[in-house]
């Protein structure tokens, strides 16, 4: 008997998807797989995170990381001396939103196609329908759907608690085409996600996912997503927000320019191309 051991965080709902595919991959081997939430994983397996970076999923071999997000098959079967053979293949949905241009992504905004939501309770469940149904590196199975949600509607339970706004979405022709969540710094922190690590943590919000649909130009889409965020500050209790930027990565994920370009300023070093940016809200 083997024993991987995984370490999730519940922050992306499809670390779901994920976990299913694995279980489908390892079913009848003798592999037995120990799982983790963040949060309730062994500080011999939380120590294995650097500091400028964010756990999303991640496998343990005899405390030896043997693969990370986006998981692979064959990468795991090797680590773990697996015929290729017994593999069970799952493919990924095949995305089906029209790509659009920058200039069109522009008229539709300026024409009022593309409406703009703060994330509350009454739709944060609409907001997770991106990253299943439109998400830019191809769709979780269907199959895998209602356990994604599970997992990040607890998170989201969480901040109702403290937050009556996690930050906004955008929608076009009835589809979730981007997205910019905000949270109670503890709350990601607790998750595994960078934040800063100065001040009071009670006192700050974090942006934590930032992500743009499938077919949506991502740099024209990351503008208007923070440039909607400051809309709706007023609707947030803490005073304090920050981002993690992220250098020479324009289109990717939390950009350093974007917080530049609205007013965050940096406030430590996180790694070596990766800073916590900060601002005051009104």
């Amino acid at each position: 008997m083997q024993i991987i051991e995984v370490v999730y965080s519940p922050l992306c709902e499809a670390t779901g998807a994920m976990i299913g595919k694995l279980r489908q991959w390892l079913e009848g081997t003798d592999v037995q797989i120990r799982l983790f939430s963040f949060d309730h994983c062994p500080q011999r397996l939380k120590s294995k995170f650097k500091k400028g970076e964010n756990c999303f999923i991640d496998i343990f071999y005899c405390e030896n990381r043997i693969d990370s997000v986006p998981l692979h098959c064959d990468r795991i079967y090797e680590s773990l001396g697996i015929q290729s053979a017994v593999k069970q293949k799952i493919d990924k949905e095949v995305m089906t939103f029209p790509a659009i241009t920058s200039l069109q992504l522009n008229n539709a905004f300026r024409s009022g196609e593309i409406s703009f939501h703060p994330i509350n309770q009454e739709n944060y469940m609409e907001e997770m329908t991106m990253c299943l149904c439109n998400y830019p590196f191809g769709n979780p199975p269907e199959q895998f759907h209602k356990e994604c949600m599970a997992i990040k509607s607890q998170v989201f339970s969480e901040i109702w608690s403290r937050e009556k706004t996690a930050g906004v979405y955008a929608k076009y022709k009835d589809s979730v085409i981007g997205l910019l969540e905000v949270m109670p710094r503890e709350i990601l922190k607790k998750y595994g996600y960078m934040t800063g690590t100065t001040g009071d943590d009670s006192t700050y919000l974090s942006i934590g996912c930032y992500e743009v649909g499938y077919g949506i130009p991502r740099i024209d889409m990351i503008d208007l997503l923070m440039q909607q965020l400051t809309e709706v500050f007023p609707l947030f209790s803490r005073k304090r927000i920050e981002g993690i930027g992220i250098y020479d990565w324009a289109d990717g994920f939390n950009p350093y320019w974007v917080y530049e370009k609205y007013g965050f300023k940096e406030m430590e070093k996180l790694a070596e191309n990766t800073v916590v940016m900060s601002k005051t809200i009104k």
